[in-house]
């Protein structure tokens, strides 16, 4: 009697359906994954550390100037103050390894947040802009496939039904 093998049976493709801001996302957390893993902590430190103040200033939470301005520059140190600690940590922790060991996974990443950016440019502005990266195909460094985007608009179901 032969044993049924329990593995499961390899994936080829996986296909994932998102809505925009779950895909805009995706997109923010591919590319602090593949930051983080080349030791560039600027913009996840500004992005962190300016939270606060930004969402202040959306919703008018400051009731003068100076006080808007104070906040400003206490977020402006904190964010500057987390940059250089993790770029000193990370000068400290991180041991150098082969590339091909240490960007594999990363450099996957890299492909969905470029994909992702790709299509939403051009779909943003159709007649496209060379002065602008997010408009270039995006290059592969990873040692897979480049994913594949498709990018359904809303469908406007306000037209009367035709009666033929």
């Amino acid at each position: 009697m032969v044993k049924k093998n329990d593995a499961p049976t390899e994936i080829e493709t996986i296909t994932l359906t998102m809505s925009r801001p779950v895909a805009e996302a995706v997109q923010a957390a591919c590319e602090w994954y593949l930051r983080l893993h080349m030791g560039q902590f600027w913009d996840v430190a500004d992005d962190l550390c300016m939270a606060k103040f930004y969402s202040d200033a959306k919703h008018n939470e400051f009731k003068t100037k100076e006080q808007r301005d104070n906040a400003f520059t206490v977020s402006i140190h904190r964010r500057n103050d987390m940059q250089d600690g993790l770029d000193n940590l990370y000068r400290r922790y991180v041991l150098p390894a082969p590339i091909s060991d240490l960007m594999e996974i990363p450099y996957r990443a890299e492909q969905v947040w470029l994909v992702i950016r790709h299509a939403l440019a051009w779909h943003d502005k159709p007649e496209g802009d060379w002065m602008n990266v997010e408009f270039d195909k995006p290059l592969n460094r990873s040692d897979q496939p480049q994913p594949t985007i498709k990018l359904t608009e809303v469908q406007d179901n306000t037209k009367p039904a035709c009666d033929g």
